[in-house]
């Protein structure tokens, strides 16, 4: 009745083991689990395949790497059932996940039914995300209240049951199988790729539940944190997120959802240039960093946008004089060259 949708590449063991016995321990036993082994390495496939051996509903296929959201399409296509959930192969479920979505798609008709998780960090809970207490179903001519928090993050009086209720996931929720459709993830965006689902999931359905209850745990680790080693990759991926959600924006017609996407994409660029700073000042002496100083108050900052572009109209306007081109001429050019170097 249910297909759990895996993803895997080169998980830890010992995450993989919790996330696979936490599946294996729940209360609803009418499901198959399709792992997709996305060109893990050898260690990872051997146990995968020893955890799966004389187990029916577990189904293991191995292909070459290209990324999750091939992944989960994989999953997708290999699916039969009545509904259909994803887990991330380093988290796990509450045990009575699939047993309560179940029936509150049945009994309540929906298309999708999304609950709360736990964000945990160093075996503790540090975050706990849901809606307000109740089941809150959007359908119909409400399904654009959803899809304005979807978009913007924001609650306001037609959509405050949501909360924090993890809308634009694709966890700790259930799909009814035919409403996905044809719909499948992007394979040409590497981040926010569940976001950019779920934004096309809800122009397709028609009754969306939502309720109080947590069903999934969030692990944080170190393997799955961003860090300085791969910003400049993020912040391509981010751009190309931000390119899909103007496509979007640009083909609405509603004025609330087309300010919701504004939102989106406001917020993706502040994020943009959060990171370029993290970039920069890495790179910056603190000669450097006390002469962007002087021409950008606080630069630091999350609310201070600074772009190459920027930088250089803002040395024109303040009109630096000769004496201070030949004090601070070699540090200018250094420091110009390094937001070249760090424009995306």
């Amino acid at each position: 009745m249910i297909d759990i949708i895996i993803p895997v590449y080169n998980t830890p063991l010992d995450d993989l083991e919790r996330c696979l016995n936490s599946i294996m321990n729940q209360t609803f036993k009418k499901y198959t689990v399709y792992i997709i082994d996305d060109g893990s390495n050898s260690e990872t496939k051997l146990y995968l395949d020893n955890y799966t051996r004389n187990k029916d509903n577990f189904i293991v296929k191995h292909i070459t790497n290209n990324g999750v959201s091939n992944a989960r399409n994989l999953g997708i296509d290999s699916s039969k059932s009545k509904y259909i959930t994803f887990v991330d192969s380093d988290d796990t479920l509450e045990k009575s996940f699939l047993e309560e979505a179940y029936h509150l798609a049945e009994e309540n008709n929906l298309d999708i039914i999304i609950g709360g998780y736990n964000e945990i960090l160093n075996n503790s809970i540090t975050r706990v995300r849901t809606s307000e207490p109740g089941l809150h179903i959007y359908e119909n001519d409400k399904i654009i209240n959803f899809m304005n928090k979807l978009l913007s993050s924001k609650v306001n009086n037609t959509n405050k049951e949501i909360g924090d209720a993890p809308v634009g996931r694709i966890y700790t929720r259930l799909f009814r199988r035919d409403s996905i459709g044809n719909l499948r993830f992007n394979n040409s965006i590497h981040i926010s790729e569940d976001t950019l689902f779920m934004i096309d999931y809800t122009y397709k359905v028609k009754k969306i539940g939502i309720v109080n209850r947590v069903w999934y745990n969030y692990f944080i680790n170190d393997y799955s944190i961003s860090n300085g080693t791969n910003n400049k990759k993020m912040i391509k991926n981010i751009k190309g997120f931000i390119k899909e959600i103007e496509t979007r924006k640009n083909n609405e017609k509603n004025k609330i959802l087309k300010e919701a996407y504004q939102a989106r994409i406001d917020k993706a660029n502040k994020y943009i240039n959060k990171v370029e700073l993290k970039i920069i000042n890495q790179s910056l002496t603190k000669e450097q960093k006390d002469l962007l100083e002087t021409i950008f108050p606080n630069y630091n900052s999350t609310d201070t946008e600074i772009t190459y572009e920027k930088l250089t109209d803002e040395l024109q306007f303040k009109g630096i004089d000769n004496d201070e081109v030949n004090e601070y001429g070699k540090q200018i050019e250094d420091l110009i060259d390094i937001f070249v170097n760090n424009s995306y």
